[in-house]
């Protein structure tokens, strides 16, 4: 089965480099799937979920990594993706508590008669509600190692 590479990065660090058969990412024209032999693309990156996927030749996941980006790039060839992050948060690392009162402190904060303030509240939601969505597929689907 054919593959890309992938790199992930932030300004301070090397997050994820491998390669895959799938990478799904959060633009702010809504979520995009790549796959090799896509076509170029530059596209820039709403916070939300990041999947990594790798299928063995017989079509079975042999690996698959999720995270949460918090806004960013994405530039993309045939045979490559990089995504260059504001920040990262890799599934394993996402505290599901601290991510459940981020939503609640953020709908409070929706409701607020400061646009500035509402509208960072919703930025947040998105955030808090995309950390739960990765905790929560991947307690249900743990990774799958080679």
């Amino acid at each position: 089965m054919k593959c890309m590479n992938i790199l992930i990065a932030t300004a301070e660090q090397e997050v994820y480099r491998g390669t895959a058969n799938m990478l799904i990412a959060p633009s702010i024209d809504g979520d995009i799937a790549i796959m090799p032999g896509h076509a170029p693309l530059l596209a820039l990156l709403r916070p939300g979920e990041v999947r990594i996927n790798c299928v063995d030749d017989k079509g079975c996941l042999c690996r698959k990594d999720d995270m949460v980006v918090f806004g960013g790039y994405i530039e993309v060839q045939p045979d490559a993706a990089i995504i260059l992050a504001d920040a990262i948060e890799r599934a394993k690392d996402i505290d599901e508590m601290k991510a459940r009162q981020a939503v609640e402190q953020a709908k409070k904060a929706l409701h607020s008669p400061n646009p500035e303030k509402a509208s960072r509240a919703l930025l947040d939601l998105e955030l808090a509600l995309a950390k739960l969505r990765v905790v929560r597929r991947n307690s249900k689907y743990p990774s799958v190692k080679p």
